[in-house]
């Protein structure tokens, strides 16, 4: 039997092999990959659907078609749920053999078709997402950068108009001061659009140094006076008797840290206090700034360091800003080997902390 079909497939030119027993059959299998398999259901030792279940769970691209001379429905039943493709019943002819041949070989032709038309799909279908989230990404920057370049540059330009129109007596002290507020806030928007960039494409800190860390976070709430004076907030620090040394670019570090404060005096209450905190400990070094503001949502967590980004829109208006200060802040942590935390709580309030390892070059690749 075996000699006939070996015959039959090779002169309707298909390339095939003989095996005479299941266990020779399997080890052929295990060394080169076969599309279709005919066996024959009484086969000595193992018998053919046994040896079905086998090949399909040893190759389970192999297609299979059972043979067998004694057609009854326990037999068709059982090749069916070990995963054969279809049933031949002897004795058949040249042509019946063609015929169950090519339909299953046309079967696997499609189903391959299939395949690759599902994965160019999924392809699709992820590049379309990716263009989407591009989009969203795109839309959120113009929409907020038109708002918060806009505004300041009003006061700056309103501002210059009357001292322009105010002759020799001098502008008001009030309108000089808000055209220098504007100017001032232009110039951080920009500043933060700029270190974003460069955080981006920055490996490693240009010129790393060990920064004292009480000394980074004194000088951000000095810097921050005007917005802690705006929101009639103030700051609580504790420090330890020796403070930490970060090894950073303590410039950029210190924006780091200023977008920390400012987001928790603009978030919290008004009058509200912002706890700072510095400790070393096992863990590494750890700056925590907490507030008791309004807090974050936790369905929200993990998408508060997407650029441009705004928990909710409201707040867009409420508090300004370009939604990029979170993700300034966890790439500046990162190229100081260190890592972002935060906890919050709805209604109660938020706390972020800055870790960094100790007493180690925090420089990393990114």
């Amino acid at each position: 039997m075996s000699g006939f079909l070996g015959r039959a497939l090779e002169s309707r030119g298909f390339a095939a092999t003989v095996a005479r027993s299941a266990e020779e059959f399997l080890n052929k299998v295990l060394l080169e990959p076969f599309e279709l398999a005919l066996i024959d259901v009484n086969l000595p030792g193992m018998d053919g659907i046994t040896l079905t279940r086998e090949i399909k769970a040893r190759a389970c691209t192999c297609d299979i078609i059972i043979m067998t001379g004694d057609p009854n429905l326990e037999n068709a039943i059982g090749a069916i749920k070990a995963g054969a493709y279809d049933y031949l019943v002897k004795p058949f002819s040249d042509e019946m053999l063609h015929l169950t041949v090519e339909r299953c070989l046309q079967k696997r032709k499609l189903s391959l078709e299939l395949t690759n038309t599902k994965a160019a799909r999924d392809e699709i279908l992820a590049a379309y997402s990716q263009l989407q989230a591009l989009e969203k990404m795109k839309d959120a920057f113009l929409s907020v950068i038109g708002h918060e370049l806009k505004t300041p540059l009003t006061k700056i330009l309103s501002g210059i108009e009357i001292i322009k129109n105010s002759g020799p007596a001098g502008a008001p002290e009030a309108i000089i001061n808000a055209a220098q507020t504007g100017a001032l806030r232009l110039g951080e928007i920009i500043n933060d659009i700029l270190a974003y960039t460069a955080s981006r494409n920055s490996m490693c800190p240009a010129q790393p140094s060990a920064a004292d860390a009480a000394d980074l976070i004194r000088k951000a709430v000095k810097e921050l006076e005007p917005v802690f004076k705006e929101h009639s907030a103030s700051a609580l620090t504790f420090f330890p008797e020796t403070a930490p040394t970060i090894n950073c670019e303590p410039e950029r570090l210190t924006v780091a840290i200023k977008h920390l404060i400012r987001n928790a005096v603009t978030f919290g209450p008004p009058g509200g206090v912002v706890k700072i905190t510095l400790v070393e400990n096992a863990g590494g070094i750890r700056l925590s700034v907490e507030d008791a503001g309004i807090g974050i949502p936790a369905e929200k967590l993990n998408a508060i360091y997407d650029p441009f980004y705004q928990v909710a829109d409201y707040m867009t208006r409420k508090s300004g800003g370009l939604g990029l200060g979170l993700a300034l802040v966890k790439q500046i942590t990162e190229t100081c080997k260190g890592r972002i935390e935060v906890k919050s709580s709805v209604g109660k309030g938020t706390t972020f902390t800055l870790i960094f390892p100790k007493k180690e070059n925090q420089c990393s690749a990114r």
